[in-house]
């Protein structure tokens, strides 16, 4: 897992009860996947492995299918923000408990940097930090995301990744909402 660019503290205000997210005595965080994210990521990843045996067997490859440490990686985050998205939309359901539902999403979205540092996982954050109540909040993970991005060099890994991402209209949505 990728370590670098990531805090080791909680930045944000509030200290929120995230499952899988635990804070240290010393102020260090702790990411664990809980084992809805496990199978979310595992679902993912076999299908992939699936489709590339098959793929193979079409073509008379032989061998194991090989997946770099990377590519798994950012896989993960990917699916761990697509797993914050749908605790989003269940928020929206008339029975669901809207706080578990967007805490939920807010600890993917957190284990999703932690997993593939992209910034605008950061702007993720913010808008789920948002949701939650916690304007202040959500305002340093903007400012996080603008500057990191600010900076960022896309290698060809990330640009699988980001091809479904609109980073422009992100950019543009939270320097409004820092401006505010």
């Amino acid at each position: 897992m990728p370590w670098t660019k990531i805090p080791s503290v909680w930045p944000f205000g509030k200290k929120r009860e995230l499952p899988g997210v635990e804070q240290q005595p010393d102020g260090r965080i702790s990411f664990t996947l809980t084992d809805e994210e496990k199978a979310y990521i595992d679902g993912f990843l076999d299908m992939i492995a699936k489709e590339a045996h098959a793929s193979s067997q079409e073509t008379k490859e032989e061998g194991a299918w090989y997946v770099p440490a990377d590519f798994k990686d950012a896989a993960a985050a990917w699916q761990l923000i697509d797993y914050a998205k749908l605790q989003v939309k269940l928020a929206d359901a008339d029975e669901a408990d809207k706080e578990l539902c967007f805490r939920k999403a807010l600890a993917a979205a957190a284990k999703a940097y932690r997993f593939h540092p992209l910034p605008i996982y950061l702007f993720d954050v913010g808008c789920i930090l948002d949701m939650l109540g916690d304007p202040d909040s959500a305002q340093i993970s903007f400012r996080s995301f603008l500057e990191l991005q600010r900076d960022f060099k896309v290698s060809e890994l990330d640009k699988i990744f980001l091809k479904q991402r609109n980073v422009e209209s992100a950019l543009r949505q939270a320097r409004e909402r820092v401006a505010q």
